[in-house]
């Protein structure tokens, strides 16, 4: 199955791969921006079946071939930055450089996760996703985030599959990346928001950056686990903090 994709702008590519909700458009506010001078690539992760992180990897590879270039820049988002991180173990000539965004590289809480897959199997799959839009604002969500993104933000999950999800989060639950970490040569920032209510991003974020070779860490204060969505972020800024990697 070839993953469909979308691009906006002309440039350097610049590959976003989306956290657990899967539909690559949560990018949007970051994607004006960049797309005046890099070609910016989105997509959805996998929706249907059962599939792999070998998969998913796959996936990476054939867009970056597909548009025409032999390396891209990625930036990962949750689940999406334990995807970039194994791809860049996997297939290290594919990539420029990696943005890497309250993640991990192995999921330390495994009684949530085990309890997650668990639950997704068992339970009715509206009143799962019911309970995640009504904890969201709590959640995921820092108070710079003004109304109409969080609207955005839930059209734009609304339609999450069933086995996709399922199918993540069964990924995050079998990948462990800590022993690989220090082989990855690719340049790499690393950024968490020290609000993450989500998942515990700062301490994930300072053990990937002390892993890796070439690494950065930047900590963004009072910015939650959507930080993309946050008024107060802006991708584009960020890549000249690369001159010093």
């Amino acid at each position: 199955m070839k993953p469909e994709y979308e691009k906006e702008g002309s440039g350097p590519p610049f590959i976003y791969v989306s956290g657990l909700e899967g539909s690559g458009k949560l990018f949007y506010k970051q994607a004006r921006d960049l797309a005046r001078d890099h070609t910016v690539v989105t997509f959805p992760l996998r929706p249907c079946g059962r599939y792999t992180m070998s998969d998913l990897i796959n996936d990476l590879v054939w867009i970056v071939r597909d548009v025409g270039a032999e390396r891209a820049t990625f930036l990962g988002e949750s689940f999406g930055g334990l995807v970039v991180l194994a791809a860049a173990y996997a297939h290290p000539g594919i990539f420029e450089r990696m943005i890497l965004v309250n993640t991990f590289p192995f999921f330390t809480q495994r009684a949530k996760i085990n309890l997650g897959v668990w639950l997704y199997s068992l339970l009715p799959y509206g009143l799962i996703k019911g309970y995640r839009t009504a904890t969201a604002p709590r959640v995921l969500f820092s108070p710079d985030i003004g109304t109409e993104d969080r609207l955005a933000f839930r059209e734009h999950t609304r339609q999450v599959p069933f086995e996709g999800y399922v199918s993540r989060l069964r990924i995050i639950r079998d990948t462990d990346l800590r022993t690989a970490l220090p082989t990855i040569q690719v340049p790499a920032l690393v950024v968490a928001g020290t609000a993450d209510r989500l998942i515990e991003s700062v301490g994930a974020a300072s053990l990937i950056a002390a892993s890796l070779p070439r690494a950065k860490l930047k900590l963004l204060e009072g910015i939650g686990h959507m930080a993309l969505l946050s008024s107060r972020v802006r991708v584009r800024e960020w890549l000249v903090e690369f001159a010093d990697i």
